[in-house]
C-alpha cells in the first residue's frame, strides 16, 4: 500500500511535531534542572562566604583558647614534687599530734647549681598549733625529712589560754631535676 502524497506530507509533519514536543519537553526539563542546580549553586556559594567568615573568627577563638590554656598550665601545673611534700609535711604533723591550719606553696623556681646541676625550689609556708613540746617535735620531723631544705622565719605565738600554741614556719625545699 502506497501513501498518496498528501498522506505523506501529514505524516511527516505529525512526526516532526512529535518531535519538536518531545525536544520542548525535554528542553524544559533541562530548563527546569538547571534552574534547581543554580539555585543550589548560589546557595552553597553564600554558605561557603559564611562559613569561611565564620573560619576566620572560630581559629581566632581557637587560638586564644590554646593561648590562654598553654597561660593556665604554666600557673596551674602541679609537679609530682610537690604533693610529695605536701605529702611529708601531713605525715610529720601526724607523728607530731600537731594541727596543719594552713599551708600553701609557691609555683617552683627553677635553679642551675654549680655548673648544670638543675633544681626546682618550692616556698612553703605552714601555720599549725599543738602544745610546744608538738611543735617542736613537728620542726624536728620536717627537719629530717628534708634534709634538701632551709626551715625560717619560725614563729611561735603562745596564746593567753594554756595549751593555746600556734607555729608559723617557712620553709624552703630544694628538688633536684632526676631525683
Amino acid at each position: 500500500m502506497k501513501l498518496s502524497k498528501t498522506a505523506q506530507w501529514i505524516l511527516s509533519l505529525g512526526i516532526v511535531v512529535a518531535l519538536l514536543v518531545g525536544v520542548v519537553t525535554v528542553y524544559g526539563a533541562q530548563r527546569a534542572a538547571q534552574g534547581d542546580l543554580q539555585s543550589e549553586l548560589t546557595q552553597l556559594n553564600e554558605n561557603f562566604v559564611k562559613y569561611t567568615a565564620q573560619k576566620g573568627e572560630l581559629q581566632g577563638r581557637l587560638n586564644k583558647a590554646q593561648s590562654d590554656l598553654s597561660k593556665l598550665d604554666e600557673k596551674f601545673q602541679l609537679p609530682t614534687e610537690s604533693v610529695e611534700i605536701t605529702e611529708a609535711i601531713f605525715e610529720a604533723a601526724d607523728d607530731s599530734n600537731v594541727d596543719i591550719i594552713k599551708i600553701s606553696s609557691s609555683l617552683p623556681k627553677v635553679g642551675k647549681a654549680t655548673g648544670t646541676v638543675a633544681y626546682d625550689s618550692f616556698e612553703i609556708s605552714i601555720q599549725a598549733e599543738g602544745t610546744v613540746v608538738e611543735l617542736l617535735k613537728l620542726c624536728e620531723k620536717l627537719s629530717g625529712a628534708f634534709t634538701n631544705g632551709v626551715m625560717n622565719n619560725v614563729v611561735i605565738d603562745v596564746g593567753k589560754e594554756e595549751g593555746e600554741v600556734k607555729i608559723t614556719l617557712g620553709l624552703t625545699v630544694y628538688c633536684y631535676e632526676g631525683s
